[in-house]
């Protein structure tokens, strides 16, 4: 059987029925069944719309720090500055590079070190009156110190043995860093006992 289809007034193609369903199309705005037997339209979602503006301002979360916590701003300098002169001074380090050369040695003889720089600045008249008695000058030519021999003739006169205990003890406490005047007339104090010297120093008896 021979059928023409040009003759047909409807179309050949039919979209098939829509099927029923109780729960509705999303963005259709189909009618949706209600209970009582009314379709209320369901309106299609709102579109939304991306802006790229920056959030609006009031967002996050805002600081206080109380007045007492805040940090002053530093002081303006003056934007130029005169430069600093430098120092003309010349430091004399031979002193130090006599200690250090006297650490290395295996016996250091640090009394005879401390007696060689105190001698510059022995008082001009205690160089005086050795030049004048000749009990002081005997003790020098033996070795022992111009300024504690001095004082212990001051204070011993032509005694041997106390002169050179004198001499002995006055050099150690003066390496502590007492001064002479004070280290004479404490030894001569105590006859020469440096533990009983040393409690009257460190007591600050005067």
């Amino acid at each position: 059987m021979d059928y023409d289809f040009r003759n047909r007034t409807a179309p050949s193609y039919r979209p098939p029925p829509a099927p029923t369903s109780m729960y509705p199309r999303v963005g259709g705005g189909q009618p949706v069944p209600h209970p009582g037997g009314r379709a209320t339209a369901v309106p299609p979602p709102p579109l939304h719309h991306h802006s790229s503006s920056a959030a609006p301002s009031g967002y996050g979360i805002k600081v206080m720090i109380k007045p007492e916590y805040r940090v002053t701003p530093p002081p303006q300098l003056s934007p130029q500055m005169a430069e600093v002169p430098r120092s003309t001074f010349q430091f004399d380090f031979d002193f130090e590079k006599k200690i250090l050369a006297e650490a290395e040695k295996e016996n250091p003889n640090w009394s005879a070190l401390a007696m060689q720089y105190q001698q510059p600045k022995i008082p001009a008249l205690a160089s005086s009156s050795s030049s004048r008695d000749p009990v002081v000058s005997k003790y020098v030519s033996m070795g022992l110190d111009l300024e504690a021999v001095t004082l212990a003739v001051k204070h011993y006169g032509d005694n041997p043995a106390k002169v050179r205990e004198f001499v002995k003890e006055f050099g150690v406490l003066r390496e502590m860093g007492f001064s002479p005047n004070k280290v004479a007339e404490v030894l001569a104090m105590y006859d020469n006992d440096r533990e009983k010297a040393v409690w009257h120093f460190l007591n600050g008896s005067t």
